[in-house]
């Protein structure tokens, strides 16, 4: 551990412990790798010259389910701390409580949902003793590592970018009270957006307010400095790349252009810190989304759900398997120019060129084992229970992964159906007596899905997958998950329209939950059956602790487990081709599960790549994100 020091803010300079300070940092999120992965990524930021690193806290991580708490493994925050203070980098630190970061649901536990009445990121009794619960146990995992103590956080971040989704001014003053009444006695900031109308309900002028910016226009710079012309420009994000969402063109920025924009940005005396500076990976299912239209849309696309892939490459400095790019070199010269200009120490390396990348490309595994999911639904699920009508995730106590409902449907007469989903958050794959009926997706035209019943009548399975809780904004209020309203059997006319007066809904459910934590209680002795889902079993050898990219080749849409572990999503819409398979996963002989929703076969042959795959798109396409893919 560090001496004891206090950060102290000037209008124009910052000191820690009393000698000059210089703020210099950037976002690496411990939660987004493997444990063994940390050290080399901090490594890169201590070469570059950054003297902090920042990181969100995933307030659904640690406490993923109320009450109970998780920090071991890639959630060891003390671990994580006291690698920064052995490289030699302070933390500014963003307990939040919302780390929006397109992450599930902003960061935020989905079991908030259950609560009715709760006011999300307010000063609501219900939701502040949730969050004062939390921050007590935090608390205990980072007050230890403050500067004050000896450690490396130098600063504590209140709520971030609050002004873009409320103006409970009450809330942000009360989160910052329960973090100083546990300890915290560094500097308290916020983040948010420049214009007035975020800046004011967003922060409060004792706390040190930053911006989140692409570019400090004269706009920006004026508007900050009227709010708190006190203490120096901070850009708590400077946007150096942008994320990913399925089927969008993944925009990239040049490194001439990023450089270009953090020049300027310094020559104006900001600190600035990197969004992101390393790039990282939204293991399992724990993407978020967001409702409306994104940066790589093509103009007039409408507002709709867009979840995001598995990637958090971003396009950062540094990518997502760990090694730096031109960007970052780019940027590394503009620093040392600056500060060797103002007179200041620069602390990074001299090194100009990449290190040596070693990854690893294994081909044609096949997977020749298989099962039906839905004949092993019962044996993998978390719980089972009956209801009058559809129960969300959030009713089945259940984060992410899928649920199946199922009911029967008696014969009354020859006429023919379709299927209505009501608040389907977010995409079904319908099953008539076995036979797969086609696909619907979360505000998207359905596919045409017809059929009759037989005199002995149907059994209906509807298999949703959660995709992505909302992240960003207002939509984040009504984000539970499954089948959130009721399902209706639509009876057509014989020249195929909605006969009008049917208002009768499908009651009578079976709900059984499929978190899929685990794939290993599959029955193999189950086989598939055609156009059902499949889960592959195979395995393969590799070097351990090499990184590689795991290709699905045929493989449409579904996840991945590997040595028991989820990597995340795949979709063949694209714009990400492979997933990052970290090697601090890997062994010499490795045992791989994959869950594929549309399968082409019982068998099935995969890759791994000794590169990614993050472009399959071209510049030209909209953000669609097609029903099946």
């Amino acid at each position: 551990m560090s001496k004891k020091a206090l950060l102290e803010i000037h209008k124009d300079s910052l000191t820690l412990g009393g000698e000059p300070f210089y703020l210099a940092s950037g976002d690496m999120h411990y939660f987004r790798f493997f444990k063994d992965g940390w050290r080399r990524r901090l490594k890169l930021m201590k070469d570059f010259g950054l003297t902090a690193v920042q990181t969100y806290v995933p307030w659904n991580m640690h406490e993923p389910e109320e009450g109970k708490f998780c920090f071991d493994g890639s959630l060891d925050i003390g671990e994580f701390l006291r690698t920064c203070d052995e490289v030699g980098l302070k933390v500014m630190f963003r307990p939040s409580p919302y780390i929006c970061s397109e992450w599930d649901f902003g960061g935020l536990p989905y079991w908030l949902l259950k609560k009715d009445g709760i006011g999300i990121r307010t000063y609501d009794p219900i939701y502040m003793e949730c969050l004062k619960n939390y921050y007590e146990r935090l608390a205990k995992e980072f007050v230890p590592y403050l500067s004050t103590n000896g450690g490396p956080i130098i600063a504590v971040a209140v709520e971030n970018e609050y002004g873009s989704f409320g103006d409970d001014r009450r809330y942000i003053a009360e989160v910052g009270r329960l973090l100083r009444e546990l300890g915290v006695d560094v500097p308290l900031y916020t983040a948010n957006g420049f214009e007035s109308f975020k800046l004011l309900p967003g922060s409060r002028p004792e706390y040190w307010t930053s911006i989140d910016v692409h570019e400090l226009t004269d706009e920006a710079r004026s508007s900050i400095l009227e709010y708190q012309g006190d203490k120096p420009i901070m850009i708590g994000e400077f946007w150096a790349g942008r994320s990913q969402q399925w089927g969008g063109y993944f925009k990239r920025q040049t490194a001439e252009d990023v450089a270009k924009l953090y020049k300027s940005i310094i020559d104006q005396g900001a600190y600035v810190n990197f969004y992101m500076f390393c790039g990282g990976t939204n293991f399992g299912f724990h993407n978020g989304a967001l409702e409306g239209r994104y940066g790589a849309d093509l103009p007039g696309a409408p507002n709709r759900y867009i979840p995001f892939a598995t990637s958090y490459d971003v396009d950062a400095p540094v990518t997502e398997y760990g090694y730096p790019t031109e960007k970052y070199f780019a940027c590394k010269r503009v620093l040392r120019e600056y500060l060797e200009a103002q007179g200041i120490p620069f602390t990074g390396s001299d090194d100009e060129a990449a290190p040596s990348c070693e990854t690893q490309s294994i081909d044609s595994v096949k997977l020749t084992k298989s099962a039906d999911l839905l004949d092993n639904a019962e044996a993998l699920a978390k719980s089972i229970r009956k209801s009058g009508i559809p129960l969300t995730f959030e009713s089945m106590n259940q984060d992410y992964g899928f649920m199946l409902y199922s009911t029967d449907i008696e014969y009354t007469d020859d006429a023919e159906r379709s299927i209505r989903i009501e608040g389907l958050h977010d995409r079904a794959m319908i099953f008539g007596n076995g036979k797969y009926l086609g696909s619907m997706m979360r505000d998207r035209k359905p596919e045409d899905i017809r059929f009759t019943i037989p005199r002995s009548g149907m059994h209906l399975d509807i298999l949703v997958e959660n995709m992505g809780r909302i992240n960003y904004g207002n939509a984040m209020l009504n984000e539970k998950k499954g089948i959130c309203g009721f399902v209706k059997i639509e009876v057509l006319n014989e020249d195929g329209s909605i006969y009008p007066w049917n208002y009768t809904i499908k009651t009578s459910w079976t709900n059984i939950s499929l978190p899929f934590d685990s794939l290993e209680k599959t029955d193999f002795s189950k086989p598939p059956k055609p156009g059902r889902p499949i889960i592959y079993q195979g395995s393969f050898s590799a070097k351990p602790g090499v990184d590689t990219f795991f290709n699905p080749g045929s493989g449409v849409k579904g996840f991945v487990e590997i040595n028991g572990f989820n990597i995340g999503r795949y979709w063949s819409i694209g714009p990400q081709g492979t997933l990052y398979v970290p090697g601090e996963l890997l062994k010499e002989n490795n045992i791989i599960r994959i869950v594929e929703l549309h399968p082409k076969g019982d068998e099935l042959t995969v890759g791994f790549d000794a590169e990614p795959s993050l472009d399959t798109i071209e510049e030209t396409c909209d953000l669609q994100v097609s029903v099946v893919g």
